[in-house]
């Protein structure tokens, strides 16, 4: 006897400028069509490559926008699906976000449902369910071919001056998923690396990946919502020896829900050398430098500061297949067989997908 199909999922085209990632794939539609119904927005995966064809042949339904936020129990997206949409308070929605609202319970909820993937990330809790350490190493790839761009060289990362070949010179601000990649891939194209992390593992992180650990002395993380004024300044000192040898430097240094820390404020920018070029992997959340703007490149100084939001999408189809097939995993485990969803503040999963009672995770990610 087939399960009875209770579950009706919406998958969302992605409206923020540029995304053109997908969160399913028709594969992966075609794996989950036997325990729920889903609907696509037209046009949703074309980005990534998927035409609205493979969606209908792989079991997915078209819909248009209203019919399928109306219609679903469930919608999904890479993002956060744009504001001004009007959305029905049994809705949930399923999405991979930095700065979202606060999910509200099921029982004697007023509004929507925010799941956000972005809460499991370190965790172990379902197979292949941390879509966003996934999407950041892609994006620390990304930051790094951009980067590459910028400099006018492709592979290797090297530059000629006369009959010498000298590599970039190459740094990571951050222990993060993207800044650990954007190390490995630097590496990979010949520069010379070099990386800073708060965290308590970070010098071992940033080393295994042979790379040169900046010491900056003993300078304490913020344990609460706001950097001491006075640690910040001795920190930015003390990276300034360091990155003023630098040629390129990647940043991400962030406290989850709070404003970036400006760790290169403009006079150390000023003193930079000429043709370095930053990219600033914290500009959604305002920026490690003082004067990024989120998704404009920034000419000042003599340098240039790359603050894109959507690095991601330039490999667009193999970040959607990733972002899928951990989306798929994690359908699996909060949909039965039955076709029933279930959030049980038991389940380590949904608890901290509803973000019930989740400790503040470690100050840098």
């Amino acid at each position: 006897m087939p399960n009875v199909i209770r579950v009706r999922v919406g998958l969302l085209r992605e409206t923020h400028p540029g995304e053109r990632r997908v969160a399913l794939t028709p594969e992966d539609v075609r794996g989950l069509s036997a325990r729920m119904s889903i609907r696509f927005e037209r046009g949703c995966g074309i980005g990534a490559g998927h035409e609205d064809d493979a969606y209908i042949a792989a079991g997915a339904e078209p819909a248009e926008l209203a019919e399928l936020i109306s219609s679903s129990d469930l919608v999904v997206s890479v993002r956060h699906p744009a504001t001004s949409l009007i959305l029905p308070a049994k809705l949930i929605l399923l999405f991979l976000g930095a700065d979202t609202p606060t999910a509200s319970g099921l029982p004697h909820r007023q509004g929507p449902t925010f799941l956000d993937i972005a809460r499991l990330s370190g965790m172990q809790c379902v197979k292949g369910a941390d879509i966003s350490s996934k999407q950041a190493a892609i994006t620390g790839h990304a930051a790094i071919l951009e980067a590459a761009r910028q400099f006018g060289i492709s592979h290797p990362m090297l530059t000629v001056d006369g009959s010498f070949v000298r590599p970039v010179k190459m740094a990571a601000l951050g222990s993060d998923a993207a800044s650990l990649q954007a190390l490995a891939t630097a590496r990979r194209l010949g520069a010379v690396t070099h990386g800073f992390g708060l965290g308590n593992d970070s010098q071992a992180r940033i080393e295994r990946l042979g790379a040169k650990f900046f010491g900056v002395g003993n300078i304490v993380a913020p344990r609460g919502p706001a950097w001491p004024e006075q640690e910040l300044l001795r920190l930015r000192s003390a990276l300034s020896k360091h990155l003023s040898k630098m040629q390129l430097i990647t940043t991400n240094i962030v406290i989850p829900g709070q404003t970036a820390p400006v760790l290169l404020d403009e006079e150390m920018l000023s003193r930079l050398a000429p043709g370095t070029v930053i990219v600033d992997l914290a500009a959604e959340s305002g920026g490690n430098c003082a004067m990024t703007q989120a998704d404009e490149t920034i000419n000042a100084h003599g340098i240039r500061i790359i603050g894109s939001t959507i690095l991601a999408s330039q490999e667009a189809a193999e970040a959607s297949r990733h972002f899928s097939d951990g989306l798929k995993s994690l359908l699996e485990h909060l949909i039965g067989g039955d076709g029933v969803l279930r959030l049980d503040p038991a389940d380590s999963t949904a608890a901290a997908l509803t973000n019930e009672e989740r400790a503040m995770r470690e100050v840098l990610s």
